[in-house]
């Protein structure tokens, strides 16, 4: 994606040429099907050669596979793409279409943490995914949005534990309706 341009555009602006800190108010990143929305963003690098950009208030994260949704993240660019995510919320949230499913998967946890390389999404402390139907929590969860491959581990907070919904059935009633 580093051919591809990157399209900024914000509420509002400053630059302090003596800390050489960018801030953003309203800022929207675009580069193809990346899509970084956030009410604050600040930064020491305009370049996405190779920075670290901090968000906060309503950080939303579109990628190709999934939307991230938080109150804070530290997003590395490493050759102008997005390269890692760490996202902060009470919860931080992930949502993703699995169209060939006619489902949805999603999660949510304290602390998330995205390799998009590798297509990675690690949910740290209070970690909860649901496939549509099923539901897994634990401490640790790690998660492939490529692959949608599941781990999860448990922690401090108690052993992994799996909610699993039977199938609904129709009633006599609901037949006869």
């Amino acid at each position: 994606m580093e051919d591809i341009p990157i399209k900024l555009s914000a509420d509002s602006s400053d630059f302090n040429y003596n800390t050489r800190s960018l801030v953003f108010k309203g800022l929207k990143i675009k580069q193809g099907n990346l899509a970084i929305e956030a009410d604050l963003a600040e930064t020491n690098e305009l370049d996405f050669a190779d920075g670290l950009w901090t968000f906060s208030g309503k950080v939303k994260i579109k990628t190709e596979t999934a939307i991230l949704y938080c109150d804070d993240a530290s997003i590395h660019f490493t050759n102008h793409e997005l390269s890692r995510a760490e996202l902060l919320g009470s919860p931080a949230r992930f949502e993703q279409a699995i169209d060939e499913l006619g489902q949805a998967n999603s999660g949510e946890a304290n602390r998330m943490i995205y390799q998009t390389a590798t297509g990675i999404l690690e949910l740290h402390t209070n970690a909860r995914f649901i496939d549509g139907k099923n539901e897994i929590s634990g401490d640790q969860i790690t998660y492939d949005v490529l692959r949608q491959n599941l781990s999860a581990g448990s922690g401090d907070s108690g052993p992994v534990t799996i909610l699993i919904e039977p199938p609904q059935h129709s009633t006599s009633q609901d037949k006869n309706q």
